[in-house]
């Protein structure tokens, strides 16, 4: 299978790490404010928050070779084969408040949520980093996916039909559960690798 390190090497680690360290702050310090303007304390101000942003700690965060993309995607975690992270240009943060991992920004910052959004999309112009969608700002459906502008493969690359060989094997051939999303959305792709497996003989036994 094509490898995953195949494009020059990027700093997309580097501008996430530093992307975390500012939103870290940029968020606990939206969920430490002081009195209300009516005079009445805030009650966010009673407990101090601190909210960490990090690189998320699996190997799934990070890159990925073809076959892990391709079991992500019969998994139903991943609608692609040739997402930003099979290239090495894509890292995946989690977001821990106050030591705890939560995945459900708008309940921690409620009203504040729209703040924390323009946050967000500020350090992302800042470090030159694109959402899930390969656009500005807060990605909805994937929200702690960060990669490079134009970092997607392009669907003729070895590492995608590498990928779809692999997910066809898995959900076609080795029984695990298919993505019915992803083969609705790509079946002029998947179809050469379908026909494919349904030509081959079927294996008899006795």
């Amino acid at each position: 299978m094509g490898g995953v390190k195949d494009d020059a090497s990027t700093d997309i680690e580097s501008l996430v790490t530093k992307f975390a360290t500012d939103m870290s702050k940029s968020a606990t310090d939206l969920l430490k404010k002081g009195p209300a303007k009516d005079g009445k304390s805030d009650p966010k101000s009673s407990k101090p928050v601190t909210v960490k942003f990090s690189l998320g700690a699996s190997k799934n965060s990070k890159s990925r070779t073809p076959a892990e993309q391709a079991a992500d995607v019969a998994a139903g975690t991943s609608w692609a084969c040739w997402g930003a992270h099979m290239a090495d240009k894509a890292r995946d943060m989690i977001m821990k408040v106050d030591g705890k991992v939560s995945w459900d920004p708008k309940k921690v910052f409620g009203q504040d949520f729209a703040e924390f959004k323009k946050e967000w999309a500020a350090a992302m112009k800042k470090y030159g980093l694109k959402n899930y969608k390969g656009q500005d700002g807060w990605g909805h459906g994937d929200e702690f996916h960060l990669e490079l502008p134009n970092a997607k493969i392009a669907k003729t690359d070895e590492r995608v039909k590498a990928c779809l060989q692999e997910y066809i094997r898995l959900t076609h051939e080795g029984g695990k559960p298919k993505n019915t999303k992803f083969e609705e959305t790509n079946r002029a792709l998947l179809k050469p690798y379908i026909d494919a497996t349904e030509a081959k003989p079927k294996s008899t036994s006795g």
